[in-house]
């Protein structure tokens, strides 16, 4: 009981912002440029994402932007491991594609979680590693488009397949439901976005569950260079097993929370790449701010670099990122 009046707080005013959404209906959508047909973006000249707006790359794995939109993005994630955690330092590398397809001009495919991670810790019993991520991809719908005042809101509904390697955390569990909902508003030379979700495992406990959210504000500096500011935050609201093996150097594997409570670090989960499952997290927060720059080199190529760090008490395993990100959109 107490596990659902948890539940029950964080995902109640989300709930009944859908709802409310849902009761409204897609009004002002007839300001919207529409385009007969399936697949838009190939069949008829169509601009999915409105002038001056550009994909958010930071939690690229989580925010997913209102934009109903065909393309690919690649990324590169270079990840800062404090001193103070289970790997004592170090860092990780991981290359991704994201993919995006419209099948009308309200509703797209999505694919926003894939890639391959090289793990170097600095802890002396723990390898290096590396291997495949986990697989994730669901549906978005543009529920609100009001192009006249600049306002767009679409819900979207994911899940993570356990596909990758256990080297690197991943491919464990059952698997995990990511619903979520974004907005934009773009007031002058502003472009603002928000987004809100969970993840929600499937496994009985093994993993965590958590909320995410971020904010987006982006400016029309030049017609080159749009520098913009994110803040992100999640919060766990349900703790896993602790049971997530660690592999040693050695060969043998040790569970998470035994590591965690040996050398002391606290108990942290996996920030938003991956789920650790670890025990003692829920209602931990943690919450970055990220400066970037988009820099669009054609009307559909556009280079996206990121910093980003944390500034809540608790920091896990996250010291500091960078993200680098080439975007081809439609």
């Amino acid at each position: 009981m107490q596990t659902e009046g948890r539940w029950a707080r964080w995902l109640g005013p989300g709930v009944a912002f859908l709802a409310s959404l849902a009761i409204a209906g897609p009004a002002g959508a007839d300001s919207h440029a529409h385009c007969e047909g399936w697949f838009p973006d190939f069949s008829c000249e169509r601009s999915g994402r409105w002038e001056g707006f550009h994909r958010p790359i930071v939690a690229p794995y989580l925010f997913e932007d209102p934009f109903i939109t065909t393309g690919v993005q690649a990324y590169h994630l270079w990840h800062d491991f404090p001193e103070r955690s289970v790997f004592q330092g170090g860092d990780l590398h991981a290359f991704a594609v994201q993919a995006r397809v419209a099948l009308t001009d309200r509703l797209a495919l999505i694919a926003t979680k894939d890639g391959y991670v090289w793990n170097r810790p600095d802890l002396n019993l723990l390898d290096d590693t590396q291997g495949s991520m986990n697989l994730a991809g669901g549906v978005k719908y543009a529920l609100l488009v009001d192009e006249e005042r600049r306002v767009m809101v679409s819900p979207a509904l994911r899940f993570e397949l356990p596909t990758g390697s256990s080297d690197t955390f991943q491919g464990h569990s059952d698997g995990l439901f990511i619903p979520s909902v974004s907005a934009a508003w773009g007031p002058g030379p502003w472009r603002l976005m928000g987004g809100f979700g969970s993840q929600i495992p499937l496994d009985g406990g093994q993993q965590s569950a958590s909320i995410f959210y971020q904010l987006y504000a982006g400016y029309e500096l030049t017609p080159m260079v749009k520098p913009f500011l994110q803040l992100s935050g999640i919060t766990w609201v349900h703790s896993g097993d602790g049971k997530l093996p660690v592999r040693l150097k050695s060969g043998g594997t040790i569970p998470l929370d035994a590591a965690q409570s040996a050398l002391g670090t606290g108990r942290f989960d996996g920030a938003d790449v991956v789920n650790l499952g670890s025990r003692g997290v829920a209602g931990q927060d943690l919450f970055t701010w990220a400066l970037g720059a988009h820099v669009p080199f054609t009307e559909h190529l556009t280079l996206s670099l990121a910093y980003e760090r944390p500034f809540s008490h608790q920091k896990g395993i996250f010291k500091q990122r960078v993200t680098t990100s080439v975007g081809l959109e439609f």
